[in-house]
């Protein structure tokens, strides 16, 4: 039951995130295109620090909560079929650079992140 709090309350914090982006942000998807991409960035920073240092007891907070919340898919859908959005090039470009940034996200995280002595 814990972890179901856990990422309940880190995907309301991930999702107000996403939404004062959009705020920020309110160009045309941007701001969930921003989302995106740091959401998928501290995913790949999370993952190698649990998995390096052994931290565990934040997972379910940090990943399927709040990057969850933070880098949501149905967003990105929503914007891709809106008729005043780009459609498909919108969508495209979303899972293009999001693979990029996990891709060398990640990377960076490992060389970075030390492994626990």
């Amino acid at each position: 039951m814990r972890a179901v709090w856990l990422v309940s309350l880190g995907g309301i914090l991930g999702s107000l995130t996403r939404w004062f982006l959009s705020l920020l942000i309110p160009s045309s998807g941007l701001g969930t295109l921003a989302a995106n991409l740091l959401g998928v960035t501290l995913a790949m920073v999370f993952m190698v620090f649990m998995e390096r240092r052994g931290i565990t007891e934040l997972r379910y907070f940090l990943l399927p909560g709040f990057c969850g919340g933070l880098s949501t898919f149905s967003a990105v859908t929503y914007e891709a079929v809106a008729p005043e959005e780009a459609g498909l090039t919108y969508l495209l470009v979303n899972i293009v650079a999001s693979l990029a940034v996990a891709h060398f996200s990640l990377k960076a995280a490992r060389r970075f992140v030390k492994v626990r002595a």
